[in-house]
């Protein structure tokens, strides 16, 4: 059967924000994760400068295009009344509120009012409400900060504040309440948040109410009622982390000594380092929900000085042929839609409008969708090219050498943080690998591919790709490596 490839998504175009919100499309969403609900998409993101507060939601049939629908929750034009108690934010304003005087700059939540939501996550709840989980914060870079949960009948919108579900105080010896992300675990329910700090804690909730299962308040533990543990739950990760995501894969066939076997895994995704000059994707994974989430080389996920452990699945880089880079992605969600695609949402900048001297910021951040699938040792592995609607289907040497003649671009991922640059190589027929990087290759089972680059064994898939740098459509292969624990990324070269 002939490889089936994506046509062109004619994607929009990249603009600067706006005054003019309503059309940002794609463009300023943060920390994005989507939802699916009667054909539709929905991607729920951090407030961004210039738009009303209240969690930005957007609409897409095709999960190319992107429409701006407004707040998901009823805050516009009503920001003070906080000051005179009146407003059913109330209780999240009142943890957050922050003095302009108790810090110099980067206030988000002020005693004029002004409140800034960052990081929601939407799904379909058992009591057939959409539930929107969010967070709220004192200041920028501090941990005095709040998850709650708010509901609606609908997902565009107009949610209403349920209940607040943990809170964090001032001081980095504590959790940081942000980032929340729903988790599924067989009949059970979690919560996985957390932000630098201690780092990545796991809560579990009430699967009918999507509230604490144990019902305990902030209270509890100030007045020494409940353990730290007990208020906040289980630490997953730590250090200088954020953005967990959580999601299960029944089945995964994992190959263990030249046979195939089935294996269930939970996947840890989070962003490590800063969020403006290193940001990067890293993994682990375990067998149970409580962890422990351990990466390739089996060490526990930890982020120190913008490094760390975890599995780099994507970090800031640049394809050779392209004049838009990807720098700093990160603050992912990992979805599956209803008809099985795989598939990571993530926030994306790029120098490219630095290049070209029509801004001195970086500081647009684009949604962006991945692909994923899992390679035959059971790690995720993610296309780095934008989701063009692309199938996972078999593929075979013979056709990966007929449409490519070998030809690649390379991104090969280290622990440095800097953007990194494709180099050539070529596949030939004899399994080598020649050109920027050498060593050895081979094809086996129906996708599935290792490359020998020095002491590394990359393991990953080949796929169809939509290559957006060189507006074709062609080949992609995404691989991790062993014992570095880094991804490979290749785009072929040669125009089918």
């Amino acid at each position: 059967m002939a490889l089936k490839y994506p046509k062109n998504p004619h994607f929009n175009k990249l603009q600067m924000r706006t005054s003019d919100y309503e059309n940002w499309q794609e463009g300023c969403a943060h920390d994005p994760s989507l939802l699916e609900w009667e054909g539709k998409y929905y991607a729920y993101s951090t407030d961004t400068f210039g738009a009303p507060s209240g969690c930005q939601i957007r609409k897409s049939e095709d999960l190319f295009h992107w429409e701006y629908l407004g707040s998901a929750l009823p805050m516009e034009g009503s920001a003070a009344r906080y000051r005179e108690g009146s407003g059913e934010m109330q209780s999240v304003y009142d943890w957050c509120v922050t003095a302009q005087g108790d810090i110099g700059y980067g206030i988000c939540t002020r005693k004029d009012g002004n409140m800034s939501f960052w990081a929601p996550h939407c799904v379909r709840g058992a009591d057939g409400k959409f539930w929107l989980y969010f967070c709220l914060t004192g200041y920028f870079g501090g941990s005095k900060s709040c998850i709650a949960l708010a509901k609606s009948d609908t997902p565009e919108g107009n949610f209403r504040l349920v209940s607040l579900i943990v809170q964090s105080p001032s001081g980095w010896r504590t959790p940081n309440a942000i980032d929340p992300q729903f988790v599924v675990a067989g009949e059970r329910r979690y919560l996985v948040y957390g932000s630098f700090g201690l780092g990545i804690f796991l809560l579990e909730l009430d699967p009918a109410t999507g509230l604490r299962k144990d019902k305990r308040k902030y209270d509890d533990f100030a007045k020494h009622r409940c353990s730290f543990e007990e208020y906040y739950g289980i630490r997953l990760a730590s250090g200088s982390l954020e953005g967990p995501v959580i999601r299960y894969h029944e089945g995964v066939d994992v190959l263990e000594k030249g046979k195939w076997v089935k294996k269930n895994y939970y996947y840890l995704m989070c962003s490590y380092g800063s969020l403006s000059s290193v940001y990067q994707m890293r993994c682990g994974r375990s067998e149970q929900v409580e962890g422990p989430y351990l990466d390739i080389n089996g060490n526990p996920l930890v982020c120190s000085s913008d490094i760390g452990t975890g599995n780099k699945m994507l970090g800031s880089f640049r394809w050779a042929d392209s004049e838009v880079d990807f720098f700093c992605p990160g603050h992912n969600d990992m979805f599956v839609t209803e008809s099985g695609v795989k598939l990571i949402s993530y926030h994306c900048r790029t120098n490219y409008f630095i290049d070209k001297k029509l801004s001195r910021s970086n500081n647009f951040h684009y949604l962006y969708l991945g692909q994923y699938d899992i390679n035959a040792e059971g790690w995720p592995v993610m296309n780095a090219n934008r989701y063009a609607g692309e199938e996972i289907q078999d593929v075979t040497p013979e056709e990966l050498l007929n449409i490519t003649a070998g030809k690649f671009e390379a991104v090969m991922f280290t622990q440095r943080t800097d953007t990194v640059v494709s180099r050539r190589i070529v596949l030939h027929a004899d399994g080598t690998i020649a050109g920027g990087y050498q060593g050895r290759w081979k094809m086996f089972g129906s996708r599935y591919i290792t490359l020998e680059i020095g002491k590394n064994v990359y393991s990953g898939v080949v796929m169809p790709a939509w290559m957006d740098g060189q507006h074709v459509a062609g080949l992609t292969v995404t691989a991790m490596g062993s014992p570095c624990g880094m991804a490979l990324h290749l785009n072929s070269t040669y125009k089918i």
